[in-house]
């Protein structure tokens, strides 16, 4: 008896390990690519679905069930809010109020790259990203390390398409904020501004800013210091 008991059991965890994944297919991130996900567990809350468990991505040739690549990610973050379609095991997305996929063109060569939700580890609990640039050489998707920090690191990042730059933001707490930009030199990722504003005098009464500019190479500063009241009121 307690033989069909394991094996009933064991059946019944398989069956609902089975049933447990989810798939669901971007439709409206791309003219190029729809994205369909296979992710192990999504938790229903009250007005949206969350996803935060292993996934595997399929990029698919736009409107069709061709894989193009494959993408398996050890942790992921789908938000699942805006409109969707049941078909079949899948549900087809539709809309801009999803998120976790999205497409940008990071390095400007004209092509979009792609990120990929991997969490909440960014500052104060926001969505953090792995990116991965598109390469001709490899007809495929790869996964850029520098890109992925700073979508994970940075309170937010801006992709300015008209400079050609990426910008960041991030802070500490009230007081202390950062703002970078970045621009591809190459293949290669390349800080050339960073602008601090450090308000955490214990007296509360100085502001310190800091320039740094990366000319011909090397970097050069410049502070000022502003009492804390008339800094802020200008």
């Amino acid at each position: 008896m307690k033989k069909y008991f394991l094996i009933i059991s064991m059946f019944t965890l398989s069956a609902a390990n089975v049933f447990a994944d989810e798939t669901y297919v971007f439709k409206n991130e791309s003219k190029i690519y729809d994205v369909k996900v296979s992710v192990e567990n999504c938790d229903k809350e009250e007005k949206q679905t969350i996803c935060n468990s292993k996934g595997v991505f399929y990029l698919l040739k736009k409107n069709t069930s061709e894989v193009t690549q494959t993408i398996e990610m050890a942790e992921t973050w789908l938000t699942i809010s805006g409109n969707l379609r049941k078909k079949g095991d899948l549900s087809e997305l539709y809309g801009k109020e999803h998120g976790g996929v999205y497409f940008a063109d990071y390095n400007f060569d004209g092509i979009a790259d792609l990120g990929i939700g991997n969490g909440n580890y960014r500052p104060y609990g926001g969505v953090s990203y792995d990116v991965f640039l598109y390469s001709k050489a490899q007809r495929k998707f790869v996964r850029h390390e520098e890109l992925s920090r700073l979508e994970t690191e940075m309170v937010s990042t801006d992709v300015n398409a008209k400079l050609r730059i990426i910008e960041t933001d991030t802070k500490s707490g009230c007081c202390w904020n950062e703002k970078s930009r970045y621009r591809f030199v190459g293949d290669r990722l390349q800080k050339f501004y960073v602008f601090t504003e450090d308000a955490t005098d214990p007296n509360g009464k100085w502001v310190e800013v800091t320039t740094e500019r990366l000319v011909k190479n090397k970097w050069r500063t410049s502070s000022k210091r502003f009492l804390r009241k008339k800094y802020y009121k200008d």
